[in-house]
């Protein structure tokens, strides 16, 4: 039977979880992978050790899960993006350019973290399991992206869809060691030529 008290122990129990994951892909994004460690992070945290591998048992189960949030939260960014290109334009109708300026603007902020989610890229060759997540966050991505790619009005929306997630990973890239790193018009302009090519418009 659950209780008021069970019920406030399991939902201070998720509270602790969701903290100790925030300080986990704050650490992360700092200074990478390698550095989180459950002593590390129950500093950062402000948590016991117990608290910490009460959640997480071992580092592997730790890494698994801040990989898994960075990847959820990557991808609600993204969705957020597109939902925010949608209010600001019709997608039948923007110019390349306009989607090409508005698109860095909000995709290259220093709070989206790429730490957190290039980081995952390196940690698949020590631990295999995290391969799918890989692939759920590239399939999820490529799946929003050609979403809208196809109420813009292109022919092929997957395939524009691989090269467009492709080109602008490369974009967010420099924001890894270049935090407050801002586009360039070279960025911009190579950006609307892959938009103008996915669309089919100039």
């Amino acid at each position: 039977m659950t209780t008021g008290y069970t019920d406030g122990r399991r939902a201070r129990g998720q509270q602790r979880y969701q903290l100790v994951l925030d300080a986990a892909l704050d650490l992360v994004s700092r200074d990478g992978l390698p550095a989180l460690t459950t002593r590390a992070l129950a500093a950062v945290a402000g948590v016991s050790l117990a608290s910490i591998t009460y959640h997480f048992p071992t580092r592997a189960d730790l890494v698994y899960a801040t990989c898994a949030e960075a990847v959820h939260r990557d991808i609600a960014s993204t969705r957020a993006i597109l939902d925010e290109l949608r209010r600001d334009f019709d997608l039948r109708t923007a110019t390349p350019a306009e989607l090409a300026d508005r698109w860095l603007q909000v995709s290259t902020a220093p709070a989206r973290g790429m730490m957190s989610v290039f980081s995952l890229w390196l940690e698949v060759v020590r631990q295999p399991d995290l391969a799918p997540l890989v692939v759920q966050w590239n399939n999820d991505t490529r799946d929003l992206v050609a979403a809208a790619l196809t109420e813009a009005g292109a022919s092929q929306p997957i395939s524009a869809a691989k090269v467009l997630c492709a080109a602008l990973d490369g974009l967010r890239l420099p924001t890894v060691a270049f935090p407050d790193a801002t586009p360039t018009r070279a960025d911009r302009d190579d950006l609307a030529l892959l938009f103008s090519w996915a669309l089919g418009r100039s």
